[in-house]
């Protein structure tokens, strides 16, 4: 199967079902006949900017970020103040520690705002790492946050 075809598909099953691992979604292709691996699977949700979120059933599962209504910055304002403990500052470094499980949503819609501040980021279970260049430019996004939390 194509690509496209099966990124297509991968839209349709996260919409319709609640996913919660790339395994289960390696099997839910299978069972349509797809054969993929895990690695296949992980770019195909970078490139389709699947992101987790909270189902109704309080599990986290794969959602298409583009099916959001609300804009990026807004996500990220409410992702944070629904699950960020709390933010440190060193250097270059801003360190965003997480409720379990959402340091990665957190790092997505970061990545998604493209601040010319961030060089990247880097995202485990309850903790992401933004690098900025400089500490001028960390300064600029430790305002950006502080603005966000008030």
């Amino acid at each position: 199967m194509k690509k496209e075809k099966r990124q297509r598909l991968i839209k349709q099953l996260v919409s319709e079902y609640e996913i919660e691992t790339q395994e289960k979604l390696v099997e839910l292709l299978a069972e349509q006949d797809v054969m993929v691996t895990q690695a296949t699977i992980s770019r195909d949700i970078r490139e389709l900017n699947l992101i987790k979120i909270a189902s109704p059933k309080g599990l986290m599962i794969y959602h298409a970020s583009s099916e959001m209504a609300l804009q990026t910055d807004l996500k990220l304002k409410r992702k944070l103040q629904e699950v960020v403990i709390r933010i440190d500052y060193v250097d270059q470094l801003t360190i965003i520690k997480t409720l379990p499980g959402n340091a990665h949503v957190i790092g997505v819609l970061l990545d998604n705002l493209n601040w010319k501040e961030m060089a990247g980021c880097i995202c485990g279970n309850d903790t992401c790492l933004v690098i900025s260049r400089n500490r001028s430019e960390r300064k600029i996004l430790e305002e950006r946050f502080n603005l966000i939390f008030r």
